[in-house]
């Protein structure tokens, strides 16, 4: 081969190198400039901040069971829930395991709230122990849609102190039923935090005691118990 060839193939190897790495080095530059998608927290896509859809699914997929969150029992790795049948079940849950699906983004347990609508699958051999959940609706857009028109009388049900008569207890789960002077129903649940004179009054409630109680509300039907008012 002759040297002047030899050197023209050089040149032409060491141009066509120059303008790979240009080129890689521009598409560096472009990606390094595009903007990443980062996951919201899950506030922001409760009250609709969220980048994306967030549509919410309401069907049930193979498996799953549709159910309203009471109470999330970090110390204990329980969720309380109330089911579309209108029991009351306790779902025992894996921190790093147990996956909580928010359209589009994963989380995890303890960003669950009381008033939350999950579906839920438990594991095959044990009906308790839940592996994945879906928030269907969270409690901010169903308060966002209740009616701003309440039923006659219903105030007092409203309000941070309630009374009225003891109807069911379940004293395993912390939850009892109390019908107000309107008729209506609310169930009152004892916090996992409780104080030891709230959880020494509630073990000696009975079905037909008339109670005066503090609390919030954390959905319509639903007070989670600050303390008795009446002396128990």
């Amino acid at each position: 081969m002759r040297k002047g060839t030899l050197m023209l193939m050089i040149q032409s190897n060491g141009s066509w190198l120059n303008f790979l790495f240009a080129l890689t080095l521009g598409a560096a530059t472009v990606a390094a400039c595009a903007p990443l998608e980062t996951r919201p927290t899950l506030n922001e896509a409760r009250v609709g901040r969220a980048h994306g859809s967030l549509a919410d699914d309401a069907s049930l997929r193979p498996g799953e069971t549709r159910a309203e969150v009471l109470e999330v029992n970090p110390a204990r790795s329980e969720i309380r829930v109330r089911t579309d049948d209108g029991r009351d079940r306790v779902l025992t849950y894996n921190t790093n395991r147990t996956n909580v699906n928010y359209p589009g983004w994963d989380y995890t347990v303890d960003n669950l709230e009381p008033g939350d609508i999950i579906a839920f699958h438990t594991a095959p051999r044990n009906s308790s122990y839940v592996e994945m959940i879906r928030v269907q609706e969270p409690v901010q857009a169903r308060m966002a849609r209740a009616p701003t028109i309440t039923r006659p009388l219903s105030l007092p049900a409203r309000s941070n102190v309630v009374e009225g008569t003891v109807e069911r207890i379940n004293y395993d789960m912390g939850v009892f039923d109390v019908r107000l002077r309107t008729g209506e129903l609310v169930t009152v649940t004892l916090p996992y935090n409780a104080r030891a004179a709230e959880v020494d009054s509630f073990k000696r409630l009975r079905n037909g005691d008339y109670v005066r109680l503090e609390g919030e509300f954390v959905n319509r039907d639903n007070l989670q118990l600050y303390s008795f008012l009446t002396p128990r």
